[in-house]
């Protein structure tokens, strides 16, 4: 059994009825949604979250997995059931709006919460609270390229709402690759490579205006652990010169890089918190 097969089982054992999932502290009102691969990377980020938020009525959190994971390696129905078991707990808790933290877990929220919850950004969300006076975030503001995921392309929802909280010296990545995640178990080479071109794409268009240090901001959990992992192996290169940095690390000021050999250990945490 190759490294790339075992990969795919244990992740098909973990997401179904998702191991790590914790549902304690979930309410009626807003319910801030992880997902699986925030938690992951950024758990001193999602813990600042969670502190910013805390004194806000009506806000609470939910620790699990939208089931997007299996599509690919179990099959869409296997999906399909995770995401319908996450949409009756969300209504069953009382939620008027769920909050993902990724774009993932919101391209498969909308195929599935038309009829019972609303969905919103967080962005938007922050947005909200911020004019409300409720909450204090900071500007993206050291200057750096945004990347814009797969599941965003399309639309660019989540972009549009994060541009609310970007400084003029943050400008838009024009690299239109995939970062190489969508197919990290099935084809780990190819992705890798997919990774590389995205960080040189980034590091190049940084040098053209003129920075220092190539800043690469993304949005979305399963990039920014692929392209950490590719700058890793890339180290002295051009590739390896870019500093990822996720914008909700930057708006919540955690000096936080992804946390790719502790994500297992870091969902578990997440979990019993």
């Amino acid at each position: 059994m190759g490294l790339s097969s075992l990969s795919s089982r244990l992740t098909v054992f973990e997401k179904t009825n998702y191991v790590f999932k914790n549902w304690r502290h979930a309410s009626a009102g807003s319910v801030v949604f992880p997902g699986c691969g925030f938690p992951s990377f950024f758990p001193k980020t999602l813990a600042a979250l969670k502190d910013a938020l805390r004194p806000v009525s009506g806000v609470s959190f939910a620790l699990d997995c939208c089931g997007l994971p299996l599509e690919g390696l179990k099959g869409p129905e296997a999906y399909r059931a995770e995401l319908s078991r996450v949409e009756e707990r969300l209504v069953r808790v009382g939620a008027r709006e769920v909050v993902p933290l990724c774009p993932n877990c919101g391209s498969a929220f909308a195929e599935a919460l038309g009829r019972s919850v609303s969905q919103v950004t967080i962005y938007a969300f922050l947005r909200e609270l911020t004019e409300r006076g409720l909450i204090d975030c900071a500007r993206v503001a050291t200057p750096g390229a945004v990347f814009v995921p797969c599941p965003d392309r399309a639309h660019r929802e989540w972009l549009d709402d994060l541009a609310y909280f970007l400084e003029p010296s943050v400008f838009v990545s024009e690299c239109s690759a995939c970062c190489g995640a969508a197919f990290e178990l099935s084809q780990p080479e190819a992705s890798f490579v997919a990774a590389k071109r995205v960080l040189e794409s980034v590091a190049r268009e940084c040098a053209r205006a003129g920075m220092e240090e190539p800043v690469l901001y993304v949005y979305c959990a399963s990039c920014a652990g692929k392209l950490e992992r590719a700058r890793r192996q890339c180290l002295g290169s051009l590739a390896g010169s870019v500093r990822v940095v996720h914008a909700l690390s930057a708006l919540m000021e955690v000096n936080e890089t992804p946390a790719v050999s502790a994500t297992v250990l870091n969902r578990a945490k997440a979990a019993i918190r």
